[in-house]
Order: structure tokens, then C-alpha cells, then sequence
């Protein structure tokens, strides 16, 4: 482990924060600097590539100075070479093929002009498209200004075993974090209901295999997709993947831990079927569920969940809302237990 001291910028998705905090001052003193941004102190670069609730990650530079042409002075830009030298030093190596500059006004002149000393430190050329992200932005004191320099070619939240592109498959970083909210340990049984391509069950297995571990989707291409990543997670533990209708196909009962993200909005159905879908799974998650069970329902049918809830003879008791919000999405997290 470097002895070198990083003082890194960790992007969150909204509703993630508090997970990926606890996650992040494992590796050193950590704070949240807005709902969707901490700020972590380590001596582990290496480390910061495992944060699994997080975006991504940046180290970074708060500089003195008026305007950003400022940032390419000498003592500057040495400083952004001790940077870089930072980044090449992780293990296995990052490889990086292009610099991207985001930041206001990024086509001025003086915003290229940053852009290629940047790239010539990195030793990589300009490109729109690059994975060297590099941002500039005002610093949080006035007359300072602020670059991060990505730390991984891809984001943290981009999961390699992840060979299948499956649509509406739940975004990583919210997988563990409902995962977390959830609180499933090695003695549980778990079962999602839905599983896609198998997001949910394959992050678990990241923290500790369940006693018992069954995903369920109508899709043989969703299985198929799901046992794809399991392999290529090469996690421990069982998954048991089944093809067919979880409101009925023949499951043995005493689930502990049940959760469903079901098909929402136009994608995958219409408002009036979904809304009569959530009442069904919640009713069949009654049925499988053991004693005092949890079961997550990670939904947008906000309004219609809602409604769901609100029925006479309700077979769960809800103990929590968590919201999350993703490139205008804003799904929801609804917590139950067994009644």
C-alpha cells in the first residue's frame, strides 16, 4: 500500500450517500460534502477501485487562483503530474487512451489550451470521448478553482461481469445499497422475485452468500443473461436461477429476505397491469415468507404503490421508504415486514 496521502472526490447517486459512506471510512476519514459527493482521505488508492456504492472516483486539487488560465502555471501543472503519477502508480495498472475535459465552457480557448497540457502530462491525446476524465470547476472557497482527475478508466459503478447488455437492469450502486438497507446476512434466504439479469443477487454475494439464494424471472433470456454474470462475477456462493412465473411456480416457502424491482412505466408494461402486478407479488411474498421476513419492493409506481399498501388486509407492515434518483428517474425503495 502507497504511503502517499489521496485526497479524493467519490461521486454518489442520490439516496446512496449514506451506504457509500459508511463503505468509504473503511478506508479512511470520509464526510459527505452534498447528496451526491464525499470527500475521502486515504493512503490506499488500490482500495478505492473496491467501493461498490460509488460512482466513481477523483482525485483532486484545489488551486488559488482567479480564472482557470491560472491553472497552467508551472507549479500548477507540476502538481497535476504528481497527480497522474499517483494514478499510474495503482495495481494492476489503469490504462487510459484519451483525456476528456469536462468542465463550463470547455471550448474556449483557454479551456483547450488546459485541456492539452493536461493531456500532454498524461501522455495521451485530447478526445471528446477519452477516459481520462479530467473536471475543473470553482472551488468551494472563493477565488480558488478545483481538478479531479478520474482515477479509473470506467466508472466504479461499471461491473465487469456485467458481458450481457440487459435492459432495465437496476444500476449497480443502487443494488447494493438496497441490498444494504435490506440487512442480509449469511443466515438468511433470499429470494428475488424478479431478478432480470441477476444485479441484485450477484452484489450480494459480493458481501456474504445467503443459506439460501433463488432468483426468479418469465424471461429464459433474463436466466440466461443472470447466469452469464454469475460467472463471470466468479463469486462464491449458490444462486439457484429459475425460469417461470413467481406467482406460480412451486417454491418452497420460509424466505427471510424477499425483494422485487419489477417492470415499470413503458418499458416493460402499462401503469394498470404493473399496479395489479405489485398487489400479486406482494400477496405471493406473503405466501413464501417466513415469520418477521423483509421484503424490499424497489418500484417508480410511486402513486400506485402507494395505493397498494393502502389495501384492507395488507399481509405486510411498511417500515420505510428510501428514494434514489438516476438521470431523472427517481425510483423508490419500499421496506415491509412480514404482519
Amino acid at each position: 500500500m502507497s504511503h502517499v496521502t489521496h485526497e479524493l472526490v467519490l461521486e454518489v447517486l442520490e439516496g446512496c450517500a449514506h451506504s457509500a459512506l459508511e463503505e468509504a471510512q473503511r478506508l479512511g476519514p470520509a464526510r459527505a460534502a452534498g447528496p451526491t459527493e464525499l470527500v475521502l482521505t486515504t493512503e490506499d488508492l488500490d482500495a478505492v477501485r473496491g467501493l461498490r456504492r460509488v460512482v466513481a472516483a477523483s482525485t483532486s486539487m484545489t488551486v488559488p487562483a482567479r480564472r482557470p488560465r491560472e491553472l497552467l502555471d508551472t507549479s500548477v501543472q507540476q502538481r497535476i503530474g504528481d497527480l497522474l503519477a499517483d494514478i499510474g502508480r495503482q495495481r494492476p495498472r489503469q490504462r487510459f487512451t484519451g483525456l476528456r475535459l469536462e468542465a463550463a465552457g470547455s471550448h474556449t480557448p483557454d479551456m483547450r489550451r488546459l485541456a492539452d497540457a493536461f493531456a500532454e502530462q498524461a501522455g495521451v491525446e485530447v478526445d471528446e470521448d477519452g477516459d481520462l476524465v479530467v473536471r475543473v470547476r470553482r472551488g468551494a472557497g472563493p477565488g480558488t478553482w478545483q481538478v479531479l482527475l478520474r482515477t479509473t478508466p470506467r466508472p466504479l459503478s461499471t461491473r465487469a461481469w456485467r458481458t450481457v447488455d440487459y435492459p432495465g437492469a437496476v444500476n449497480a450502486t443502487i443494488a447494493a445499497t438496497v441490498l444494504d438497507l435490506l440487512e442480509v446476512g449469511a443466515e438468511d434466504h433470499l429470494l428475488d422475485m424478479t431478478c432480470g439479469s441477476g444485479t441484485f443477487l450477484i452484489e450480494q454475494l459480493a458481501v456474504v452468500a445467503p443459506a439460501r439464494t433463488i432468483g426468479v424471472d418469465l424471461n429464459p433470456a433474463a436466466i440466461d443473461a443472470a447466469r452469464q454474470h454469475q460467472r463471470a462475477a466468479r463469486r462464491r456462493g449458490r444462486i439457484d436461477w429459475i425460469t417461470g412465473d413467481v406467482l406460480t411456480t412451486d417454491l418452497d416457502p420460509g424466505f427471510t429476505r424477499l425483494l422485487t424491482n419489477p417492470p415499470w412505466g413503458t418499458l416493460h408494461g402499462e401503469h394498470e397491469s404493473n399496479e395489479r402486478l405489485l398487489a400479486d407479488l406482494l400477496d405471493r411474498g406473503a405466501e413464501l415468507a417466513a415469520p418477521e421476513a423483509r421484503m424490499g419492493v424497489l418500484t417508480h409506481e410511486i402513486t400506485r404503490m402507494h395505493r397498494v399498501l393502502e389495501r384492507p388486509g395488507l399481509p405486510w407492515r411498511p417500515v420505510g421508504e428510501h428514494r434514489f434518483f438516476q438521470k431523472g428517474h427517481h425510483p423508490r425503495l419500499f421496506l415491509l415486514e412480514r404482519g
